[in-house]
């Protein structure tokens, strides 16, 4: 079986592109500065065989505006016009493409992504979740992806806000070197939660192929919906080296991964088109 195939990272690619990104707004702040590049990924993504592509929202959110520095007000407004050119910037791409390429509206953690103990619980974080939600709830986009969520608690209220809306909804956890979820969180008993609760899919993303392959076949066992996977690459954030996954590499991965049945597979931070053209050429076959 041939998995539908996702795309590659935005960030690490904007890096390799020469953006400097940093906290808190990371690939936001590329969108006004450069949109031309992200068009360039996305396109170079669909090029390479990608199915799905994803919107550069990971932190055009309200709350990481307000971090920024701009005060209620100013981070909502800012924040909904960073979305929705993000959104416009992957809509052209796929018009411009020709090819029937579904739109995934990424979201993420309210807090950093390996700073689970930032968050402030579901009370505070709801407003911010939900303004955000509403951005990406655009005509435009077939799929909320609820991606790098990093605790059980978090991962629950959101996808109970993202629910409401007419679209699937995809939850994605970042995993700690036992497999279980970032903070601690027992990851397979919250997949089950999430499932009864009708989200569309669940998976892995941003965790080495390890990790994320025993990750995938304990909840293979225990899941009926689709499973999604889209590890790192080896990028790290910290000076810390890691060994860089291949092309090559990653297809044998993904490869082990269809067999298993997992139906949607891309890549993470570290990886680029490179991955995905491979991936595709492999099940073109």
């Amino acid at each position: 079986m041939s998995a539908i195939i996702l795309d590659s990272a935005m960030g690490s690619r904007l890096e390799e592109m020469g953006h400097k990104l940093t906290a808190p707004l990371w690939s936001a702040t590329v969108l006004q500065a450069k949109p031309e590049d992200i068009i360039q990924i996305h396109k170079e993504n669909i090029e390479a065989g990608a199915q799905v592509i994803t919107t550069n929202t990971f932190r055009t959110t309200p709350y990481a505006l307000h971090q920024a520095g701009l005060s209620g007000v100013d981070a909502h407004t800012r924040a909904r016009a960073l979305t929705l050119l993000a959104i416009r910037l992957a809509w052209k791409t796929v018009k411009e493409s020709g090819k029937d390429i579904k739109i995934a509206a990424s979201i993420a953690p309210l807090a950093d992504c390996w700073s689970p103990q930032d968050f402030p619980g579901n009370i505070i974080s709801r407003p911010w979740h939900d303004a955000q939600l509403d951005n990406l709830a655009h005509h435009s986009t077939d799929i909320l992806l609820l991606e790098t969520m990093n605790s059980a608690r978090e991962a629950k209220g959101l996808t109970e806000l993202a629910l409401r809306y007419d679209k699937p909804v995809w939850v994605s956890f970042t995993l700690n070197g036992e497999g279980e979820i970032y903070n601690g969180d027992q990851l397979v008993p919250t997949a089950k939660f999430l499932e009864k609760k009708g989200v569309s899919a669940i998976g892995v993303n941003c965790s080495n192929l390890k990790i994320s392959e025993t990750a995938l076949k304990a909840l293979r066992d225990e899941l009926s919906i689709p499973l999604l996977a889209y590890p790192n690459m080896g990028h790290t954030e910290t000076k810390k080296k890691a060994k860089k996954t291949s092309p090559k590499d990653f297809v044998a991965w993904a490869d082990a991964m269809q067999n298993l049945g997992v139906e949607f597979i891309g890549a993470c931070c570290g990886s680029n088109h490179t991955h995905i053209k491979a991936l595709a050429d492999h099940n073109n076959a």
